[in-house]
């Protein structure tokens, strides 16, 4: 699409080169610096302060090597992030303040980077050939393009776009450490490699975030710092030829895959490219018009729940923090009004020193949008239905325009998508805007989870979804184990998606068939019900039982009653009904929640077992969720 278009034959055209390429204003532009709001300011200065002495950290062989020895980031991850949230704090807190005072500290925190034996981390060196997949230490000779390469080299590039004439004026060679570093780290391997995975050259290769999160640093450095009109062009081509595999590749209803909290990598990744190629050719570049484009941007308020929930399966996280300048921007490119409304209802940016990767480029750009942006005055658009026909995703909303009352969201899907979890079939229902059932997510990263191992983490089995387990056997990875026969049905007071997921799991748990109906219906009591009609091969009675994730404190009916209350909120309950002539019920408190499973649910989270009183050959089973309004 975009080499197709704008290619070799065209990029002269483009003008790429021929001007200044300046997306938003360098530190010398003392009157747009001081156009934004003193508040936005003060807080940044005020973050500032913390470090005006600070000591930067040493990162440790012992601490790279222990990936290899026992498989922990966190030690390297913690010196390694923060080295770089440190130094884009300082960069924008200079610019803002414009009078030297951060300078210093700025060289020290360049010169720490650029000294690195490599930006390489240690889990990413196993996706090219070039590196010896069991060596534990690092090497100054071994460049790789990869994330944590290409975010440095970001930071760097646009630390010296914004600071380039101050660090001129105490020597030129603090600007040409940069170019040489990141040329020789980023710009360099890229030409020379078709064979990393994620640029999509390989056939029969899916690609996913990397794609996009990759090749925005690399563009960036060719419309930066490459002054061969030659090199430039061959560069800016690639990025282009690789765009195009990421958006051939991604599905074609717009559902980013990987889950909200990875769209901005992937969705804002690609919308930073290429409003990085229109701001470069001054307009001249436009494929905001595409369909694809457009509906990979919608994707966001179609799973946007309330606040900072999102629709979330697989490894994604249940908040996300999209960024509401890229967003906004986003919705103004491609001309959505309810991609717009979300983007301009989200807070200003958190504190950056909690994140782990500081986007110099999209924090400076969406300062510069920020008073538009908030000015807005804008709410969420809280859009009532949506459904992703490829993905089989379907989203569903009590009352548009409100996050009040009832949402469900339900996934068929196959077990073999990016970030998968083996979950084909689950859902998850809110009230009020608050979690009632859900899923779970993922756990910090490790070797583990990138290993042949990974679906031993029980955070990415069956059981812990809202999913039943026959014969004590779960749902299989693989592209083969998957729904089908989903459909999705909507009218006025009814959404539903219908699907059998028998073939999710294994021939060994003796499954026939297992249609699930996940509905909402909004008319009279609204409800969530969630039905089963399974039968069993060979009519073979088996034991099974139906687990039901949720964050809330859970109280069961007395025996009997078939029901179980849920406390969302102070004040607030909700009910779920059940077969109790045919299922008990236990609750299983998970305990064992490590840090990126307590920041979206806290300490503790329960497992409802609903459990078959008697092996059973076939049936069917309902679940119904209401809210307790009286």
């Amino acid at each position: 699409m975009l080499y197709e278009r704008y290619g070799s034959a065209r990029l002269e055209e483009l003008g790429f080169g021929d001007g200044p390429y300046a997306p938003f204003p360098k530190a010398e532009d003392r009157a747009a610096w001081r156009s934004i709001s003193s508040e936005k300011r003060e807080s940044w200065l005020r973050l500032t302060e913390r470090y005006a002495d600070y000591g930067w950290p040493v990162l440790r062989v012992s601490d790279y090597r222990a990936y290899w020895t026992s498989g922990d980031l966190s030690r390297l991850s913690l010196a390694y992030f923060e080295r770089r949230s440190v130094l884009g704090i300082l960069v924008i807190a200079e610019c803002m303040e414009g009078e030297g005072k951060y300078l210093d500290q700025i060289l020290n925190g360049i010169f720490a980077i650029c000294e690195e034996t490599t930006w390489v981390f240690p889990g990413h060196r196993s996706h090219w050939k070039e590196f010896d997949k069991e060596e534990s230490i690092p090497s100054e000779t071994e460049f790789g393009v990869e994330l944590a390469t290409v975010e440095t080299a970001r930071l760097l590039l646009w630390t010296r776009y914004l600071l380039g004439s101050k660090f001129d004026a105490i020597s030129p060679r603090l600007n040409e450490r940069i170019v040489r570093e990141t040329k020789d780290r980023m710009l360099k391997p890229y030409l020379e490699h078709d064979d990393y995975w994620w640029q999509g050259f390989t056939p029969g290769e899916r690609v996913n975030n990397w794609n996009p999160w990759c090749n925005g640093p690399v563009l960036a450095g060719f419309l930066l710092i490459e002054e061969d009109p030659d090199i430039r062009k061959a560069g800016i081509a690639k990025v282009m030829r690789s765009l195009d595999a990421f958006i051939a590749t991604y599905p074609a209803d717009g559902c980013c895959d990987e889950g909200p909290s990875y769209w901005s990598a992937a969705a804002g990744g690609l919308y930073e490219c290429l409003e990085m190629l229109s701001l470069a050719s001054q307009g001249r570049f436009d494929i905001f018009g595409e369909q694809i484009v457009k509906d990979i941007g919608a994707y966001m308020p179609k799973v946007h729940i309330h606040g900072d929930y999102y629709v979330a399966f697989a490894d994604c996280d249940a908040k996300a923090s999209p960024g509401g300048g890229g967003v906004y921007r986003y919705g103004l490119s491609t001309g959505d009004e309810s991609l717009v409304r979300l983007g301009a209802s989200l807070p200003p940016s958190g504190d950056p020193s909690t994140r782990i990767w500081f986007n110099l480029y999209g924090y400076t750009r969406d300062l510069f949008v920020e008073k538009e942006r908030l000015a807005q005055r804008m709410k969420a658009p809280y859009m009532r239905d949506a459904w992703f026909g490829v993905t089989q995703v379907m989203t569903a909303r009590e009352r548009e325009g409100t996050e009040q009352g009832l949402y469900v969201a339900a996934k068929g899907g196959n077990n073999e998508e990016a970030h998968n979890h083996n979950d084909v079939g689950s859902f998850l229902v809110f009230a009020d805007g608050y979690p009632l059932l859900v899923d779970l997510g993922t756990e910090e990263y490790k070797a583990q989870t990138f290993s042949s191992r990974r679906y031993e983490l029980w955070y990415l089995q069956s059981q812990y979804h809202n999913l039943p387990t026959v014969r004590g056997v779960l749902q299989r990875n693989g592209g083969r184990y998957k729904a089908r026969g989903a459909a999705y049905a909507q009218q006025d007071g009814r959404s539903e998606l219908k699907m059998d997921i028998a073939n999710a799991y294994p021939e060994e748990a003796g499954i026939a068939s297992w249609e699930r109906t996940v509905r909402l219906d909004r008319d009279g009591v609204a409800a969530v019900t969630v039905t089963d009609a399974f039968a069993m091969k060979d009519e073979a009675p088996a034991e099974m039982f139906h687990s039901l994730v949720t964050p809330c404190e859970t109280i069961i009916g007395g025996e009997g009653s078939g029901e179980i209350r849920l406390t969302y909120a102070p004040g607030k309950q909700a009910l779920i009904r059940y077969d109790a002539e045919h299922l008990r019920t236990r609750i299983e408190k998970i305990e064992h929640m490590e840090s990126r499973l307590r920041r979206n649910w806290g300490d503790r989270m329960y497992r409802i077992v609903l459990e078959e009183r008697q092996p059973v050959a076939a049936g069917e089973r309902t679940i119904a969720v209401t809210l307790d309004r009286g």
